[in-house]
C-alpha cells in the first residue's frame, strides 16, 4: 500500500504538471475499495475463528438467518456471527486452516503446511482457553499475527489477496444449511460443520464448576456426560496424546484419564467424538480436557522472572510442596505464548491469578495486564494497560493488589527513568479491566511524595503503601488516603505484613546533599512497626554498618517477612550490586547483621516458606540467575539448595510469591 501510495503521490504530480484538468475520482476510488476488500477479509477471519471456537465449546447453531450481504449465524448460546456470502469466494486465500490432533490451526499455502510462531509451535484458530491469536492484514495488505507480518518458505512478506493480488478474495464459498446441521464450506475445500439445535442433540454436559473445559489431576479418572439423543452409534475421532478414553453410548458417558504427571506442567486436547443419528446424519461432540499442576496449593512457591527489556520475555516458574520444579509454566498452559516482557508482580484472587508485566506484549507476549484461571493458569484475558500519569507520562505498572472481583490497585512508575510514580485504582469487569485516576496523595517523585517500587500489602480492607517520605494507609474500598505517617527526610525501602498481623517497613537514613543521586546518609537506617490503625508499635535504628540506597535507581531492598515468626530479612548495603542480607528481630529488637552472605548479587523480593521456613532468595547476574533456598534456623543462612535458571527468560527474578500470602487466613490475620 505504502509504494501505491507513492506511485499515486507521483501520477498527481504528474498531472498537476501537464494536465489543470486531471480528475482523480476513479483513483481514489480504487484506493478506497482495497481498503473495503482488506477490512471484509480482516471480518471474515474474525468469523472464521469465531466458528471454530463454537465447534470447539460444543455449540449448536439455532438460527440461520439470510441477509442482503450473507448470513447471520445464531449459537445455542444467543452469541451470533455473520458470514459474507461467498459468491466472490473462487479462490483460496494464501493462509487458510486445517485439521489436526481435533484441533484448527492456520496454514500457508496449502493444507498441511502448518503456519508456526517464532518457537515453531503451530498457531491454533481459537486457543485452548477460547482466546484467539491475532490474525489480521494490514493496512498494506499483508497477513499478520500479533502484529508480526507473515513469512514464506523463502522468506517473503505473504499478501493476503494471493500471489498475484488478485485472487484468494475470500475465505468462505459457501453456506450450506441443513435440516440437523449448517455445513462452511471454505474456498480450499474445507468443510466445518457444526450440528444444529433440535431434538438430536450429541454433545458433551459442560462442567459444573463454571469451565467451558474440563480439568483433571495427573492420573485420574473422571467419567464425562453425553446428550445422546437419536444418536445410534459413535467412536472416538480424536484423542489428546497420552490420554486415555472409553464410550459407553448406552450409559451416556465418557471415561476419560489424564497422563501420569511428567516434568511438564500441564497436558490437555481435544476429545472429539463421531457419531451417526436416526436419520443418519454425521454429529460431533467435542470436550475440551486438562490436566495440569494445582496452582492453588497452599503450599506453591512461584518465582516472577522479569527477562530482558531488550531481548526476551520473562516466565513464571512453579514449585510445588515436594519441591518439583516446573518452568514456563504460563506459556505450557497456553500453547506457548508467553506473559509479556518484563514480568513484575503477580496477585491470587477470586480464583484467578492476575500477572504484571512492565512492558507488555512489546515481543508477543499477552500483555500488561493478564489474568489466568488460578487452578491451571490458562489465560482468561489480557489488557495493554496503557495510561498516563497526571502529568501526562507513559507508565510502567509494577506492583499490584487485587481486593474484590470488581477492583484492584497499581502501583506505577513513570517510563522516563523513573522519576515520579503513583498508585491507580483499575475497576474489573467480565474479562475488561478499566483505569481510573491516580490516587490522590500517592503521585510525584517517588523519592520523596510517590509510591515506591515494591509490593503494597494488603490486609484486613486497607492497602498499606510507601510513597517516598511516608507510609499511606488506603481504604480499599474507596480507593481514599485515611491515613499518612511521614519520617521526614527518610525514604521508605519496603513494607511487609509481620505474623503478628502488624504492619512493618524500612527507612533510609536522612541524608545532605543537592539530590538522593548525590546525597550522603547522615543518619543510620529505621525499622517501625505499626497496628492496622496506624499506631507506631516500635521504632529501632539499624547501625552496625546497615545502610539502605537513597538514590533514584534503587528504591527497595528485597524486604521479606516470616509467616511463622517474627523476622525480617532485607539488603543491608546500598550498593547497587548487594550481595548480603541482614535478619532483624521485631519482637526482641535483635539485629543478625550480614546473617547471609555471598557473591552474588541479591536481586527481587526474598520470601520465607510459610511451612517449611526455607528462605528463598533470588540473584541475577542479568543474563542468568540462581535461585536459592536457606535453612534459617540457626546463627546464619545455611545454604540448602538452588536452581539455575541459564537463560535471560529466567534472569531478574523480581519476587519470590507462595499461595498462603493471597489466602484469606493471612490477609485478614
Amino acid at each position: 500500500m505504502k509504494q501505491l501510495f507513492t506511485l499515486l503521490a507521483i501520477t498527481l504530480f504528474g498531472a498537476a504538471t501537464w494536465s489543470c484538468s486531471y480528475d482523480d475520482d476513479d483513483l481514489w476510488k480504487e484506493i478506497d475499495g482495497i481498503k473495503t476488500q482488506l477490512a471484509e477479509l480482516n471480518k471474515e477471519v474474525s468469523a472464521l475463528q469465531t466458528l471454530v471456537d463454537a465447534l470447539r465449546q460444543s455449540k449448536t447453531i439455532s438460527d440461520v438467518t439470510q441477509t442482503d450481504t450473507g448470513y447471520t449465524i445464531t449459537f445455542n448460546d444467543n452469541t451470533s456471527v455473520s458470514i459474507a456470502d461467498g459468491k466472490n469466494g473462487t479462490n483460496a486465500p494464501e493462509v487458510g486452516i486445517d485439521l489436526f490432533e481435533g484441533g484448527y490451526y492456520w496454514t500457508i499455502g496449502g493444507k498441511g503446511n502448518w503456519l508456526t510462531d517464532a518457537d515453531g509451535h503451530k498457531i491454533p484458530v481459537a486457543g485452548k482457553d477460547g482466546s484467539k491469536p491475532e490474525m489480521a492484514v494490514d493496512a498494506d495488505g499483508y497477513w499478520i499475527v500479533d502484529g508480526a507480518r507473515i513469512k514464506d518458505a523463502a522468506g517473503n512478506d505473504v499478501k493476503a489477496t494471493g500471489s498475484n493480488g488478485k485472487d484468494g478474495d475470500s475465505f468462505f464459498k459457501s453456506v450450506s444449511d441443513g435440516d440437523d446441521a449448517v455445513t462452511f464450506t471454505l474456498t480450499d475445500g474445507t468443510e466445518i460443520v457444526i450440528p444444529k439445535t433440535s431434538v438430536s442433540s450429541f454433545c458433551f454436559v459442560q462442567p459444573d464448576d463454571g469451565r467451558s473445559y474440563f480439568v483433571f489431576d495427573f492420573g485420574k479418572k473422571k467419567t464425562l456426560t453425553l446428550n445422546t439423543t437419536d444418536v445410534e452409534t459413535a467412536d472416538f475421532m480424536n484423542i489428546p496424546e497420552g490420554w486415555k478414553a472409553s464410550l459407553n453410548l448406552a450409559k451416556n458417558s465418557v471415561t476419560v484419564q489424564a497422563p501420569a504427571a511428567s516434568d511438564a506442567a500441564y497436558s490437555g486436547g481435544i476429545i472429539t467424538l463421531i457419531g451417526i443419528d436416526k436419520k443418519g446424519n454425521t454429529v460431533f461432540a467435542s470436550a475440551d480436557v486438562c490436566a495440569s499442576v494445582d496452582y492453588t496449593d497452599k503450599d506453591g512457591t512461584f518465582v516472577v522472572c522479569e527477562g530482558n527489556m531488550t531481548s526476551v520475555n520473562g516466565m513464571l516458574v512453579y514449585y510445588d510442596k515436594a519441591g518439583k520444579e516446573y518452568r514456563e509454566v504460563f506459556e505450557q498452559a497456553n500453547g506457548g505464548l508467553e506473559i509479556g516482557n518484563v514480568v513484575q508482580d503477580m496477585f491470587m484472587a477470586n480464583g484467578k491469578i492476575y500477572l504484571l508485566t512492565q512492558n507488555g506484549d512489546r515481543m508477543g507476549g499477552a500483555g500488561r495486564f493478564v489474568v489466568c484461571d488460578a487452578r491451571t493458569m490458562r489465560m482468561e484475558f489480557a489488557d495493554p494497560l496503557v495510561f498516563k500519569t497526571p502529568e501526562d507520562k507513559d507508565t510502567w505498572p509494577q506492583h499490584l493488589v487485587v481486593v474484590s472481583a470488581t477492583k484492584a490497585y497499581i502501583q506505577y512508575s513513570d517510563s522516563s527513568m523513573e522519576s515520579t510514580s503513583g498508585i491507580v485504582a483499575l475497576t474489573l469487569g467480565e474479562n475488561s479491566v478499566q483505569i481510573g485516576a491516580t490516587l490522590e496523595g500517592t503521585f510525584g517523585a517517588f523519592t520523596s511524595v510517590g509510591a515506591i517500587k515494591t509490593r503494597m500489602v494488603y490486609s484486613r480492607g486497607k492497602i498499606y503503601a510507601g510513597c517516598g517520605h511516608s507510609v499511606v494507609i488506603i481504604n480499599a474500598e474507596s480507593g481514599t488516603v485515611e491515613k499518612r505517617l511521614t519520617y521526614e527526610g527518610r525514604q521508605v525501602k519496603g513494607i511487609v505484613k509481620g505474623v503478628d498481623g502488624n504492619i512493618y517497613f524500612a527507612l533510609a537514613g536522612t541524608y545532605s546533599g543537592t539530590s538522593p543521586n548525590m546525597g550522603t546518609l547522615t543518619s543510620d537506617p529505621m525499622i517501625v512497626g505499626i497496628d492496622h490503625s496506624g499506631t507506631v508499635v516500635s521504632e529501632k535504628e539499624l547501625s552496625g554498618g546497615v545502610r539502605f540506597p537513597i538514590a533514584t535507581w534503587s528504591p527497595a531492598i528485597g524486604m521479606c517477612a516470616s509467616f511463622t515468626d517474627p523476622y525480617l530479612y532485607f539488603v543491608d548495603t546500598d550498593a547497587f550490586n548487594a550481595t548480603s542480607a541482614t535478619r532483624y528481630n521485631y519482637q526482641t529488637q535483635t539485629v543478625d547483621y550480614k546473617y547471609l552472605s555471598g557473591n552474588e548479587t541479591i536481586y527481587g523480593i526474598m520470601g520465607q516458606h510459610p511451612t517449611t521456613n526455607v528462605l528463598w532468595v533470588g540473584k541475577s547476574s542479568y543474563v542468568d540467575s540462581n535461585i536459592y533456598t536457606y535453612d534459617v534456623s540457626g546463627t546464619s543462612a545455611s545454604e540448602i539448595n538452588h536452581f539455575y535458571y541459564p537463560t535471560q527468560k529466567g534472569a531478574s527474578p523480581a519476587g519470590i510469591d507462595f499461595v498462603y500470602r493471597f489466602s484469606e487466613a493471612y490477609i485478614n490475620k
